[in-house]
């Protein structure tokens, strides 16, 4: 609750902030651009009271997005949009391993600083992320067990809402390096299953990620500029 509550908090004071600069600028720059992204991710995951091993997981498929940026000024602006990413985590107890993940629908709202003409910023913001479809596999000794694999959309094993936080650095050939630390736990600890809480004894499943990827700027949105899009020169 105390995460929600300072994401609440983060995004009315990106949204204060940006709205007195909208005021004190004559004139924004606006475009969209499209991103994807390779995931290495992790987790803090503690069971009974003991951190168990999880080594790390890269995925690069399916992840999409699609950002809509209003530019302030040269170094200041915000992006929002949307998009849809593979996250998830690998734990290994004994001679067992499993993995699982959540395709994710996110909402993002982020302030950025930096360079616009050349392309080289920082940016850091939040994002409301809806959990579509849960997988997960079973291996044991290296080997999977084709019995225990199952996906199941909407699950409750995990929460449908889930924030994260994020910050990264966009460069000037349109590589986007990325942080995420999402801000509650993977799993839904009163999940029941044939009357019985199997997550009863997860105290903790808060995953986090660094990704490598691209983020570049649409064509639609450089062919005919707009008067109204242009920075005022005297700004």
């Amino acid at each position: 609750m105390n995460n929600l509550i300072y994401m609440k908090k983060y995004l009315l004071v990106i949204c204060l902030a940006l709205f007195t600069l909208n005021k004190s600028e004559a004139q924004v720059k606006t475009y969209s651009t499209s991103e994807t992204e390779f995931i290495f991710s992790f987790a803090d995951y503690v069971k009974a009271g003991e951190s168990v091993n999880t080594p790390l997981r890269f995925s690069c498929f399916f992840h999409l997005g699609n950002e809509y940026h209003v530019d302030f000024n040269k170094n200041v602006g915000l992006f929002t949009g949307y998009g849809l990413r593979n996250v998830g985590f690998t734990s290994s107890e004994g001679d067992s391993t499993i993995k699982r993940r959540n395709y994710y629908f996110g909402i993002p709202l982020a302030l950025k600083l930096g360079n616009f003409d050349n392309g080289l910023y920082l940016y850091g913001g939040a994002e409301a992320e809806v959990a579509l479809n849960y997988k997960e596999k079973l291996f044991v000794s290296g080997k999977k067990v084709e019995s225990a694999k199952f996906n199941t959309w909407f699950s409750e094993r995990t929460p449908l809402f889930m924030p994260s936080v994020f910050f990264g650095l966009n460069t000037k050939s349109g590589m986007n390096l990325k942080f995420r630390y999402y801000l509650q736990d993977f799993y839904n600890r009163n999940f029941t299953e044939n009357g019985i809480k199997i997550y009863d004894k997860v105290e903790k499943s808060q995953v986090f990620y660094f990704s490598i990827g691209w983020r570049l700027k649409n064509k639609a949105d450089g062919t005919k500029p707009k008067a109204k899009q242009t920075f005022n020169k005297e700004a």
